[in-house]
């Protein structure tokens, strides 16, 4: 059964116009499903569900703080 993370990526203002999103789904070949979503020209935020294999996952989910993005766990409620 493949792995899924939660988690919200917010991004600064200058990697909005950047396509991150779309690169880490081509390097570490995962599937993200975009539960929620917020974008303007200053920021943005999204609200992800991450599928692959749990330490692929993971990588791509460090190399996306790498970039900038900043990452954190959803938690519900």
């Amino acid at each position: 059964m493949p792995f899924e993370r939660k988690v919200y990526l917010t991004y600064p203002p200058h990697l909005v116009d950047q396509p991150i999103l779309h690169e880490f789904i081509r390097k570490f070949d995962v599937v993200v499903n975009i539960l929620e979503a917020n974008v303007t020209r200053q920021e943005g935020w999204l609200l992800v569900a991450v599928r692959g294999e749990e330490q692929v996952v993971n990588e791509g989910l460090e190399w996306m703080s790498a970039q900038g993005i900043e990452v954190k766990e959803w938690a519900k409620g």
